[in-house]
């Protein structure tokens, strides 16, 4: 049985942790547009693995991964400045990151293709992610992820920003500037390609 006194009580302490949070966060901004580099780290820090999952999951290697995301550190830091102390910050952050994530892609794509980003993207040497980088072990979940990479970028974009991030259709729509219906659609899309890639394993 759901215990209804404890779910509210559950979720009121998530609101007062997201209102803290995002207080924390906004005096971080404040400080670092002051130039408070210490204040910046702190940032960082907030985001750091919840960009570097997001950002895996469009480019599949961490190599990559790891250069996109610092790249995004030193881009944000510059741009500070900009950034509205009143809004979410990473938002703004994780779209620097993702224009460059597919920048990156577009290189790969005129170097060799997508299937050569599939065949060197997995790199297990990083600790960084910690619970990630138990799924690497597991065959399956590599293939998933190899899968994940194969797709076309606009499929595999709302993949991740749907199952990595967990963001709603509405949400994504808003990120990416496209209807809900086109999210619905290539997610439909995505997901029976994963199923057809996958289907050995299920």
């Amino acid at each position: 049985m759901i215990n209804i006194g404890n779910n509210r009580e559950e979720t009121a302490s998530v609101t007062v942790e997201n209102k803290e949070t995002r207080q924390q966060e906004r005096r971080l901004v404040e400080a670092s547009q002051n130039g408070d580099k210490k204040a910046f780290g702190l940032l960082i820090r907030m985001h750091q693995k919840r960009l570097f999952r997001f950002i895996y999951g469009l480019l599949g290697s961490f190599d990559m991964t790891e250069d996109v995301v610092q790249d995004a550190f030193v881009r944000a830091y510059k741009a500070i400045d900009r950034v509205n102390p009143e809004y979410a910050f990473y938002p703004w952050l994780s779209t620097i990151a993702r224009n460059l994530a597919y920048n990156q892609i577009r290189k790969e794509e005129k170097k060799d293709s997508l299937d050569g980003m599939q065949e060197t993207g997995f790199d297990p040497r990083s600790t960084e992610l910690g619970p990630l980088e138990s799924l690497l072990n597991d065959e399956s979940k590599k293939r998933f992820y190899e899968a994940v990479q194969s797709m076309p970028v606009k499929y595999r974009t709302v993949f991740a920003l749907r199952h990595f991030e967990d963001m709603d259709y509405a949400a994504i729509g808003s990120y990416l500037k496209i209807p809900p219906g086109t999210v619905d659609s290539r997610l439909y899309r995505a997901r029976k390609f994963l199923l057809e890639q996958l289907k050995d394993l299920l």
